[in-house]
């Protein structure tokens, strides 16, 4: 069950990994993640970078 604020959506482990291998929601959930590691990287880096130069910098698919 999803639990939503003015802040916050949050889906319980169990229901991501459902999701996860779901075909129809699995590229929406590796496009989450993404982000959230790209978000990552800026605080550890400082710089400023997009999610498609994120993802073409480490090969992860090629986005337009």
């Amino acid at each position: 069950m999803l639990t939503k604020t003015k802040k916050e959506i949050r889906i319980p482990r169990k229901e991501w990994e459902r999701l996860r291998k779901s075909p129809a929601f699995s590229e929406l959930i590796e496009l989450l993640e993404d982000q959230r590691d790209l978000e990552t990287a800026k605080r550890v880096r400082g710089k400023d970078m997009t999610l498609n130069e994120y993802l073409k910098k480490r090969g992860i698919r090629n986005h337009h």
